[in-house]
């Protein structure tokens, strides 16, 4: 059966010598790997273009159920990145939302409010006049509400530490895996944010630094097999 479908790509490998398989994210369809045909002989070397990492699509695809791999009939650019491509900050924290994107999501069922969620964070990232310093902790935390283990907002004089096994805030800091007071109300206003502002959180460098380590322990906990290389990364360049 054929389908329209928007999607993000998040990895490519050659298949033969003038073909690839792309995994793509899809609005209507979930994760799913496609044979691409012909992309890499001379002749189409723009259509090759198109399958970057976190290139936004528009699709039309033949799906077969229990295939695993599937095919696209045509695609072309649905978004234009303006400035990601150019911009070094932004490039870096584009490298950290594919792994984090390519890392986490592992279902192939529809998942559409994920699927516009991702979209419209790579685009406000792209339009943004400059970068956010708390974007990536903003996408790292409502990104879990789509991933099933979103923090419960339950932060108050009394919970004022967050435990990161069961994702609550708590009367005292006497477990392992619980956040700082400092560090849980710094998560406690992130997660009461828009992830899609431009308002940047009153908090140090070094804040940041210390809650994106929370954060990536916290996925770890919640996420089988999960790591991640771009923080590091990520770190520096925010430095």
């Amino acid at each position: 059966m054929y389908h329209k479908t928007k999607g993000i790509v998040l990895h490519t490998i050659k298949y033969s010598e003038t073909s690839v398989i792309a995994k793509i994210y899809t609005e209507k369809l979930g994760l799913v790997s496609y044979i691409v045909k012909g992309v890499r002989s001379a002749k189409s070397t723009s259509k090759a273009a198109l399958l970057q990492p976190l290139t936004l699509l528009e699709m039309e695809v033949m799906h077969r159920e229990n295939k695993q791999l599937q095919y696209i009939k045509e695609f072309r650019r649905d978004y234009v990145y303006r400035s990601i491509p150019f911009d070094t900050l932004k490039s870096t924290v584009a490298i950290f939302l594919l792994e984090l994107i390519s890392k986490s999501i592992r279902e192939h069922e529809q998942n559409s409010e994920m699927f516009e969620f991702i979209y419209e964070s790579l685009c406000v990232l792209d339009k943004s006049e400059s970068l956010n310093p708390d974007f990536h902790l903003l996408f790292l935390v409502h990104f879990s509400r789509h991933l099933g283990f979103v923090p419960h907002g339950n932060f108050s004089e009394k919970n004022a530490f967050f435990e990161m096994t069961e994702g609550m805030f708590i009367a005292q800091q006497s477990e392992i895996n619980v956040m700082s007071k400092a560090e849980s109300r710094i998560l406690n206003e992130l997660l009461l944010a828009n992830p899609f502002s431009s308002a940047t959180l009153q908090i140090s460098r070094q804040e940041r630094k210390q809650m994106l380590g929370n954060l990536v322990r916290y996925y770890q906990l919640h996420l089988e097999n999960f790591s991640l290389k771009s923080p590091e990364i990520l770190e520096a360049i925010l430095d």
